[in-house]
């Protein structure tokens, strides 16, 4: 992009600009309206523009915007604390609050090392998570995820861990179908644990719902649980990263609500304050906090912002107003609506991909195994792009072939209908076809 003093991601790309955002919709400088199809990066999970957010940030501007975490507690991010653990599954009563998702992983990271080290088992440093995921940007969290791609650039200096059988029934590792294997992909948990050497392994990472990395790929029904009880028998930490799933986007309040699992540590971003201002959580269980109050007794991780009060007072606005409208229950709702739109639009082309997804966490993979890609993820997000929409691209392959579909929770369902109208035309436009959706198809 040229004439700028910003770096890009792509710096060959002319990005438009954007000056204005309400509910579904970005607008550019030219006055050209986008429906944001993915809340951003998975990100704005209430909508642009909410009134109560911006009154919320008004009010605490006019109160303290900061105070250090070494100085000071603040009745915001106390707050905070408490309404999230509240929320959380099994005795996660504690939050240490951060400035992104990224972050958040890291201080899982930190705290699982911590945590052994003060029960007198500092040989446990080994992290366990899965091919196929992704954890973050910073080098711990890039060296927990299992992309290849995001991994090459830095891999000379990342941990060594171990990475499991990622846990995919559209297109799985061990050539299964779900009614013919035994969970194959959760076993092979055991497996990595096993070969590291369980005394040695500190935590196992699972995203409920992997996200932008592999395009919405739902765990296999049972494998949380299964999990859950692997990381019990060998006595590891459970780390659920729910930085994408948490706070109602799968139609939960977290990912691993749907099979009842209690992790040691969950991670929150994203949703956590919907793109209003940074901030990330981790959620930890009594089990750890114990064994810090009754070691060392403190937690030296640290960043300048965390915990700061005007953060907190975003999250505590956006968890009122998710509360309020019972968004897990609409977006439990309103997906299995917009997946039936999205592979209406798909049927009436002859087109053949997956639609797959939690709640309005959906992805469309236009993958064929052992196929050249006819339909990239680049194409359809461009070609979305330019007839108003916004897509996600996601994949680990060398050429993605799968964009993630996740509106706000607050999409109404004539947007729901134009939305799908919308991709409709991205899909003509990438595929040269011409049949017209079928009427009714997103309801």
């Amino acid at each position: 992009m040229t004439g700028t003093h910003l770096l890009y991601p792509k710096l060959a790309e002319d990005y438009p600009v954007a000056v204005r955002a309400k509910g579904s919709y970005v607008y550019d400088e030219t006055g050209k309206s986008y429906l944001d199809g993915c809340s951003g990066a998975i990100v704005v999970n209430i909508g642009h523009g909410v009134p109560e957010i911006a009154d919320a940030i008004r009010a605490q501007l006019e109160e303290i915007t900061f105070v250090t975490r070494l100085q000071f507690t603040n009745p915001r991010a106390e707050r905070l604390a408490a309404e999230l653990t509240q929320l959380a599954p099994g005795d996660l009563d504690h939050a240490f609050f951060t400035n992104s998702g990224s972050e958040a992983i890291e201080a899982a990271v930190r705290l699982a090392l911590q945590y052994w080290q003060e029960v007198g088992e500092p040989r446990r440093t080994v992290m366990i998570s899965r091919d196929g995921s992704y954890h973050g940007a910073t080098l711990g969290a890039i060296g927990l995820s299992g992309h290849p791609q995001r991994r090459r650039p830095v891999r000379a200096v990342l941990p060594d861990w171990p990475k499991a059988t990622a846990a995919n029934c559209g297109a799985c590792p061990f050539g299964l179908t779900r009614s013919t294997c035994a969970l194959d992909c959760a076993r092979s948990i055991e497996d990595a644990i096993l070969e590291a050497g369980a005394d040695r392994v500190a935590a196992v990472f699972v995203e409920p719902v992997v996200g932008a990395s592999g395009g919405a790929v739902p765990s296999p029904a049972g494998y949380l649980r299964e999990v859950a009880e692997i990381c019990r028998r060998h006595n590891v930490l459970l780390v659920a990263d729910e930085v994408i799933t948490g706070l109602g986007r799968t139609g939960h309040w977290f990912g691993c609500d749907e099979e009842d699992v209690e992790p040691d540590l969950l991670v929150l971003g994203k949703g956590v304050s919907a793109g209003y201002a940074p901030l990330g959580a981790v959620l930890l269980s009594d089990r750890i906090h114990e064994a810090i109050r009754a070691g060392s007794g403190q937690f030296l991780l640290g960043h300048t912002y965390a915990a700061n009060p005007l953060s907190a007072a975003v999250g505590l606005a956006v968890l009122g107003y998710v509360r309020e409208h019972d968004l897990p229950r609409r977006a439990r709702e309103l997906g299995p609506a917009l997946a039936e739109g999205l592979r209406e639009a798909l049927r009436a082309r002859g087109i053949a991909a997956e639609v797959r997804g939690r709640g309005l966490l959906l992805a469309v993979d236009f993958s064929e195994p052992g196929k050249p890609p006819l339909i990239t993820a680049a194409a359809i997000v461009r070609a979305a792009r330019d007839a108003g929409l916004l897509l996600y691209p996601a994949g680990t392959t060398p050429v993605p072939q799968a964009v993630v579909v996740a509106p706000p929770l607050t999409i109404t369902l004539g947007e729901l209908d134009r939305l799908v109208e919308l991709f409709s035309t991205a899909l003509d436009t990438v595929a040269g076809c011409e049949t017209t959706l079928l009427e009714g198809a997103s309801r």
